[in-house]
């Protein structure tokens, strides 16, 4: 794959909403695997034994996202859209202890606003091909309707 600032700006969108979604079902197994026993919390301490795997998916997943979020913003700034991507980095899983909280480490207005970014980022990069003009030939072809023909003719 080629660096992220030589992709076009479509692919980009594309590739963002994938590692965003990757992100995002990675902090879902961390907390479903969290929420499995009775913790205490943790703050930047050692993380135990059974949540190794899914500790180092999500670690992969937010560097891929880390990568991503400077063109995100970037972009964003470009086309005039509030920034949401950098508020998904400033999250810090099992500050909480399972019996203490049941909320997701980044909730659902978060969720949705950065949805809504994504959806705004792609309408906003989309691509239009400029119609091409008609040829004189295309504009009195034999398909051409005989009153088209004619007003092409004065026109």
């Amino acid at each position: 794959m080629p660096p992220i600032d030589q992709v076009p700006d479509a692919a980009f969108i594309e590739a963002l909403r994938s590692a965003v979604e990757r992100y995002l079902t990675a902090i879902d197994q961390w907390e479903a695997a969290y929420q499995k026993y009775y913790r205490l919390p943790t703050f930047g301490g050692a993380i135990s034994d059974d949540l190794r795997s899914e500790q180092s998916a999500y670690d992969e997943r937010r560097r891929e996202l880390e990568e991503m979020v400077p063109r995100a913003r970037r972009l964003c700034l470009k086309h005039q859209l509030p920034e949401a991507f950098s508020g998904l980095l400033r999250i810090s899983l099992g500050q909480y202890a399972p019996q203490e909280r049941a909320d997701s480490a980044i909730g659902r207005s978060e969720r949705s606003a950065v949805t809504m970014c994504l959806v705004q980022l792609e309408e906003a990069c989309r691509e239009w091909k400029p119609v091409p003009e008609d040829t004189p030939e295309q504009r009195n072809g034999t398909n051409v309707p005989f009153l088209r023909r004619l007003v092409n003719f004065f026109y």
